[in-house]
C-alpha cells in the first residue's frame, strides 16, 4: 500500500536511536522529506547512514527538546528549510527509575519539561500552520504506563499521562482542520532503556539478567518484546495520508500485556 507519504514533510524529533530512530527510518523507506533532531550530534551522524536514502530530503539538527531555546532553534531551522511540516513526531528519552516518594521536585520538574512541556510548545508552534494549511498528523510516542502504571517508573507513568490529556484536548480542538493527532502506547520494546530496566530490576531482586528476560516475556500474550520497526509502521501509517479519521486515540503496541477497560 502507498502510505502517501512520499515528499511529506515531518519532523522527528528523539531520532537519533530507538524507537525515534525506527520512525524516521520507516517514514524515509516511505518517501517523506526528514528533519530528525536529537541531544546528539555524534548520534544523529550515525542515525543517517542507517536511516538511509530513499529519495527524499533527509536533515539533521541537535537539540533538546526540554529547553525552550532549542525548540525554538529547531523550529527556525524546519522553517528556513521546508517552510511547514505535515507531520509531527514527538519523542523524548524516559526519566529516571525510582518509586513515588523517590524523587526530588527538581527531578520532577526536569521530567514536565521533557515529556510534557515539550509536547505543549512544540504543538504550539506546528499546530498553527497544519490548520491553516488543512493538513497534518502528529504522533506523541508513550508509554502503556499512563494505562497501567509500571512499578518503579513514577515519573512516566505520571507526566505522559499529563501529556496524553493535553493532546487528547487538542485533537478535538482541530481535527476540524484536518489535523489528526495521536498517541502510541509501546509496550515493552528492544531499546537501551528497556535494557537498562533489566538490569536494574535484575539488580533490585537478585535475579539474572536472562530470568528477570525470561519472566517478562512469559507474562507477554505475543510470547516477547516489540521491535521498534513494530512503533514505526503504526506511525507512518497514522502521519500518512491513508489515515483519514483516526484521532485523539492512545493506542497500545505491548503484545496483548496491558489489559484495558471495554
Amino acid at each position: 500500500m502507498d502510505l502517501l507519504l512520499k515528499n511529506r514533510k515531518v519532523l522527528v524529533t528523539g531520532g537519533s536511536k530507538g524507537i525515534g530512530l525506527a520512525c524516521a527510518s520507516v517514514l524515509a523507506a516511505e518517501g517523506a522529506d526528514l528533519i530528525v533532531s536529537s541531544r546528539s550530534a555524534v548520534n544523529l551522524d550515525k542515525a543517517a547512514s542507517n536511516i538511509g536514502k530513499h529519495g527524499g530530503q533527509l536533515l539533521t539538527f541537535s537539540a533538546d527538546i526540554s529547553r525552550e531555546d532549542d525548540i525554538d532553534a529547531l523550529a527556525e531551522f524546519v522553517t528556513s528549510r521546508f517552510g511547514y511540516v505535515d507531520g509531527l513526531v514527538i519523542n523524548a528519552g524516559g526519566p529516571p527509575l525510582g518509586p513515588a516518594l523517590g524523587h526530588s521536585d527538581e527531578v520532577w520538574m526536569e521530567t514536565v519539561s521533557t515529556l510534557l512541556l515539550s509536547v505543549v510548545r512544540l504543538t504550539r508552534i506546528f499546530v498553527p500552520v497544519m490548520s491553516e494549511r488543512k493538513f497534518g498528523r502528529i504522533i506523541n510516542i508513550s508509554s502503556t504506563g499512563v494505562k497501567q502504571p509500571i512499578p518503579g517508573l513514577v515519573l512516566s507513568n505520571s507526566i505522559r499521562q499529563a501529556a496524553g490529556a493535553y493532546l487528547k484536548t487538542l485533537s478535538s480542538e482541530v481535527a476540524s482542520h484536518n489535523v489528526f493527532i495521536n498517541t502510541i502506547l509501546p509496550g515493552a520494546t528492544e531499546t537501551e532503556r528497556l535494557a537498562s530496566l533489566h538490569e536494574t530490576i535484575a539488580g533490585k531482586t537478585g535475579k539474572s539478567i536472562e530470568e528477570v528476560i525470561t519472566e517478562r516475556k512469559s507474562a507477554i500474550p505475543a510470547g516477547g518484546f516489540g521491535d521498534p520497526v513494530n512503533i514505526g509502521s503504526l506511525a507512518a501509517f497514522l502521519l500518512s495520508g491513508r489515515n483519514g479519521y483516526v484521532t485523539g486515540q492512545s493506542i497500545a503496541v505491548d503484545g496483548g500485556l496491558v489489559n484495558f477497560p471495554l
